[in-house]
């Protein structure tokens, strides 16, 4: 079986044609050569160049020349060497293929599967879009969408990113408090238990922590319990220091782990939100320790460089893969991304939103392939979602019961004495409305939201047209993505 299957690659059988994956969006042809170990990706376009007639700008034959050779670089550097496609069946693990991608200029629309329609305009504009409802298939861009969008929010990237690794160490615990490591009572000096502990958040941090978010840091709060002796000389501070020379010596030129204690502001708020846990190791509870607080100096720029290029992205669409960008539109979506547990809780979706049947529809095939393929879906995170952060939900929570009672007492003395009265002014005035701490906004750094990342999913519709290619001979399920490494 598997010699024929070998033949028929060299033969030319295991193809498809003008392949539309189960989101019912994108189209493109795929070759599978199983003796070259090699996948070939093919979208067929054809370029329509569109003069501006108000601002009296043409297009010259060099420019859509530099534009067509552009385009094929940008979309070729972005999508080549990030994943691989094996065969997991048993004797046929020789079978790890690599994915060629292939733009294809046509110079008839008619034999296209698509026209990048590319309009000339005088100033930039970050813009892009594929018209799916017409045959073949329009992408409409403009002459910068080769280029890096300077118009993305990378402070909302940035916190994205610092988002991750915080969920990424609280998910270390099945409760959600794997940012809190205990000692033995009266001891500082680190088990080999908590060393290995550490270890797995470091994991965390090496694949999170890129070159672009540096700034943030770990601060540890050594912390006492009711176990520990009333006379331990600097036990907290010991604790903390052994945490963060661990991490340092490990994560190494940059400082990233900082012994610290609550003489500051927002450490007494992550203590106070570590007290409402139900697994309660704080200094009421019977276990001393360390609490590990992600967190980026104020003097750190939340900002991530510019990555996002608007054609690496519509390319995304020709091979079927939806925006990230509209919020949950299927219930199967947000089942899938709640069981996969992949994306924190204060920046995953958490809603449906209804009323589009084309984009549930499309929602619906994606995570029918991803889950078939085993793999977690990227997180359709709405440009309109707060990142909510545990710490100020829960200060938002205190200062909601001390508005509720300054509202309480005013009205009672508005009541008594007329709203002209000095008693009720003087508490008017000295117990002003009380604002919460701001909020952090957040956008998901995947290619197909706003970012860059490329992600397993994304390779997906490929897996699914691997799948049909080859299902003569394997089944789905001997098909596994894994990362180029």
């Amino acid at each position: 079986m598997k010699d024929e299957f070998i033949r028929d690659g060299i033969r030319g059988n295991l193809t498809v044609k003008s392949f539309v994956p189960a989101t019912n969006i994108g189209k493109f042809d795929l070759k599978v050569e199983p003796h070259k170990k090699k996948i070939t990706v093919i979208v067929k376009v054809f370029y329509r160049f569109i003069d501006n007639t108000q601002d009296e700008l043409t297009w010259t034959m060099i420019q859509k020349s530099d534009f067509k050779r552009d385009t094929r670089r940008a979309i070729i550097d972005k999508w080549s060497d990030n994943y691989k496609i094996r065969c997991i069946k048993q004797g046929w693990e020789e079978f790890v293929m690599n994915i060629d991608f292939v733009i294809a200029q046509v110079n008839n629309p008619a034999y296209c599967q698509y026209v990048i329609e590319v309009k000339k305009l005088a100033r930039y504009k970050s813009s892009g879009g594929i018209n799916h409802g017409v045959t073949p298939h329009v992408c409409g861009v403009n002459n910068f969408a080769n280029e890096v969008d300077i118009t993305k929010n990378q402070e909302y990237i940035f916190n994205y990113k610092e988002g991750l690794i915080r969920a990424g160490l609280r998910s270390l615990l099945p409760a959600g408090d794997g940012d809190y490591v205990t000692f033995s009572a009266n001891q500082h000096i680190l088990p080999s238990s908590m060393k290995t502990y550490l270890d797995r958040f470091l994991a965390i941090v090496r694949m999170r922590r890129t070159s672009d978010v540096l700034g943030i840091k770990a601060y540890i709060i050594g912390l006492k319990g009711k176990n520990d002796g009333t006379f331990t000389h600097n036990l907290e501070s010991n604790r903390a220091t052994a945490i963060a020379n661990y991490i340092n010596t490990r994560i190494t030129g940059d400082n990233f782990a900082i012994a610290s204690d609550t003489s500051e502001q927002w450490a007494k708020d992550a203590v106070k939100f570590l007290k409402t846990r139900p697994r309660n190791h704080t200094t009421s509870g019977q276990d001393g320790g360390a609490l590990i607080v992600i967190r980026t100096p104020n003097n750190v720029e939340r900002t991530v460089p510019h990555k996002y290029i608007v054609m690496t992205h519509e390319f995304g669409h020709m091979l079927g893969l939806p925006d990230e960008y509209l919020g949950i539109h299927s219930n199967s979506t947000l089942s899938k991304i709640q069981l996969d547990r992949v994306w924190p809780v204060t920046l995953a979706s958490t809603s449906v939103t209804t009323g589009s049947d084309r984009l549930r529809l499309m929602q619906d095939g994606y995570t029918q392939m991803v889950t078939q393929a085993n793999i977690p879906l990227p997180n359709l995170i709405s440009t309109t979602t707060i990142a909510k952060k545990p710490e100020a939900r829960y200060a938002q929570q205190k200062i909601d019961e001390k508005n509720d009672l300054h509202s309480t007492r005013k009205r009672q003395l508005k009541d008594k004495f007329g709203q002209d009265n000095w008693i009720y002014k003087k508490y008017k005035n000295s117990h002003p409305y009380l604002s919460g701490p701001p909020l952090l906004t957040a956008i998901s750094n995947s290619i197909m939201h706003s970012g860059s990342d490329i992600q397993k999913a994304h390779f997906v519709t490929i897996w699914s047209a691997l799948c049909n290619a080859t299902s003569d001979h394997l089944q789905c399920t001997d098909w596994e993505i894994i990362a180029t490494t």
